[in-house]
């Protein structure tokens, strides 16, 4: 009779067990539902999706159009003015060109003096203005706004942060276009003022036509002599190539106190040997230097290949010259990259 009365308190007890288990794991799934996001391809753009927040790039439009649950947008004109406020549920679009983004953490001060205190939500705002696009039209004012949306989980801000870092390399390229064609509206311009004047305008060198060897190596020695110009000094020792234009593919310019200009890779550095390195890499030699990013904290060395195609008695000869210039050195010195 004992065990018969205690057997139904056993699945009674596991009954409730279960319920609870079950309780939890809804909880959880639940909690993990409100903070997921997620990023889809829509037609001509992608979109961002969390609960409460939608933001969305159409590049036809050069545009983001943003959702929210609960945002501040404020609109205010360049020439002055009351500002226009929103306040709640809101659906913007932004152009994206002048568009600037940041997320950022909510903390609170803490009550007796020490350190801030982690709230678990962030802030997100979008700060943009038409006015390069008005300047680039040949229009004076525009508008400045924001949308400022509070209390963003810290985990659904973290995931839009990168898909933020996308779109501001995707407003990058907008803007550069943008540049590229008032660059190419202001010359058509000088060309039309030029034409009216009587007046002729030298047109761009033609890629096609091919230049003699003269001129290629004018041109190149031209552009080192603006590279000594900018580093204050000028080597003694010189290599270089460079192509069918005249540019140069790769140099090194030694000064015998161990100042050096390096160009390799589109990429220029004049300075100082000390804390460079040396070393062979097939048919080519890499020097890495210490540039302007260079700290104890990151020492990281900017590397450039040279002397690509050259004999290998001529690179293990600068091998060993700057070895010993290297070995001369000691302790830190500044550095410049161009």
């Amino acid at each position: 009779m004992q065990m018969t009365g205690f057997l139904p308190l056993v699945w009674w007890a596991l009954g409730a067990a279960a319920v609870l288990g079950a309780c939890i794991y809804l909880y959880m799934e639940y909690q993990a539902y409100l903070l997921r996001t997620s990023v889809v391809s829509v037609p001509g753009g992608l979109r961002f999706v969390a609960q409460g927040l939608t933001a969305e790039s159409r590049h036809a439009g050069k545009e983001i159009k943003v959702t929210t649950k609960n945002g501040r947008y404020t609109r205010q004109p360049l020439a002055g003015g009351d500002p226009e406020v929103q306040n709640g549920a809101l659906t913007v679009t932004l152009a994206a060109i002048g568009l600037q983004i940041e997320v950022a953490r909510i903390s609170v001060k803490d009550a007796n003096g020490g350190a801030a205190k982690a709230t678990g939500f962030s802030r997100i705002v979008f700060a943009a203005t038409d006015a390069p696009v008005q300047k680039a039209m040949g229009r004076s004012g525009g508008d400045r706004s924001e949308l400022r949306i509070d209390r963003v989980p810290d985990a659904i801000a973290t995931d839009f942060q990168q898909f933020a870092n996308g779109l501001r390399a995707w407003i990058e390229k907008v803007e550069q276009q943008l540049a590229a064609k008032v660059a190419e509206q202001r010359q058509r311009e000088q060309e039309a003022a030029a034409a009216a004047a009587g007046l002729t305008v030298d047109p761009e060198p033609d890629p096609t036509v091919p230049l003699s060897e003269a001129d290629r190596e004018a041109r190149a020695a031209a552009q080192l002599e603006k590279w000594r110009a900018a580093a204050g000094f000028k080597g003694t020792s010189t290599e270089m190539h460079f192509d069918n234009r005249g540019q140069i593919v790769w140099l090194i310019d030694l000064d015998p106190s161990g100042k050096i200009i390096l160009h390799a890779d589109k990429r220029t550095f004049y300075g100082s040997l000390k804390g460079a390195t040396v070393n062979g890499f097939g048919s080519e030699l890499e020097v890495a230097v210490r540039d302007d990013y260079w700290s104890e904290d990151d020492p990281r060395l900017a590397a450039f290949r040279i002397l690509g195609g050259s004999k290998p008695e001529a690179r293990r000869a600068w091998k060993e010259r700057l070895d010993l210039l290297i070995q001369s050195f000691g302790g830190d010195s500044g550095q410049q990259q161009r």
